[in-house]
């Protein structure tokens, strides 16, 4: 299990290094990710399209994804998109390690 914490901006400035990084993790159908987004003080439609991307080739390759603690605007922007249906998102890292661990 590995867990990603991100911090400042996640957009275009840096969505196709994260897009590259968050392949390689989740490769292969043993990878669990958590990503904690507590410390990301933006995020645009281009890091919205990464972690939707990273989301699919995780589940291509049978591998699970999730997301945890996207504060404020973050967590706005996710429901505005509605990608907070799509994406596994939990309040607290414990819950989604828990998450990770149960399935």
């Amino acid at each position: 299990m590995t867990v990603l914490e991100l911090e400042g901006p996640l957009d275009v400035s840096q969505a196709y290094e994260f897009r590259d990084l968050l392949g390689a993790l989740v490769d292969g159908p043993a990878a669990r990710l958590l990503i904690d987004l507590d410390r990301v003080t933006l995020i645009d439609s281009s890091g919205v399209g990464v972690l939707v991307t990273g989301h699919r080739r995780a589940a291509e390759a049978e591998a699970r994804m999730v997301l945890a603690r996207p504060g404020g605007s973050v967590g706005r922007v996710f429901e505005m998109t509605r990608t907070d249906r799509l994406l596994r998102i939990f309040p607290s890292v414990e819950e989604g390690l828990a998450a990770l661990r149960d399935e």
